[in-house]
C-alpha cells in the first residue's frame, strides 16, 4: 500500500516564488516554482533541491516525464501516451548519471 505523502509549505512570495516539500516512502522532495517576467514574457522555472546525488539518475527522468506530460496536456496531446518505463527510465539514465558525476566530482 502506498502511503499518502505529507506536504509542507517552505516559502511563499506571491506572485514570484513557491517552495514546498513533500515526504513519501521514497524520501523528501523539496520543489520550487519561480516566475520571472521580461517584457511580455513570463517564464516558469521548476527546480528541485537534491540532497542525495545518488537519486539524480531516477529523479531526472521523472522530471522529463512529468514535464512532457504537462506539455502534452497544454498542447492538446495525450499525456497518457507517454510511458515512464518505456520512454524515460532507463532510456535517460546514462544522461543523468553523467550529470550526477559532474555534481559529485566523480
Amino acid at each position: 500500500m502506498t502511503a499518502t505523502p505529507t506536504g509542507r509549505l517552505g516559502r511563499c512570495e506571491p506572485p514570484r516564488l513557491l517552495a514546498v516539500s513533500a515526504v513519501d516512502e521514497y524520501g523528501t522532495w523539496v520543489l520550487v516554482a519561480e516566475l520571472t517576467e521580461a517584457g511580455d514574457v513570463t517564464t516558469l522555472r521548476f527546480s528541485q533541491v537534491v540532497e542525495d546525488p545518488a537519486t539524480i539518475e531516477s529523479t531526472g527522468p521523472g522530471w522529463d516525464y512529468y514535464l512532457d506530460r504537462l506539455v502534452a496536456a497544454e498542447t492538446g496531446g495525450d499525456p497518457g501516451s507517454l510511458s515512464f518505463d518505456r520512454d524515460y527510465y532507463p532510456a535517460l539514465r546514462d544522461h543523468y548519471v553523467a550529470i550526477q558525476k559532474q555534481v559529485t566530482g566523480g
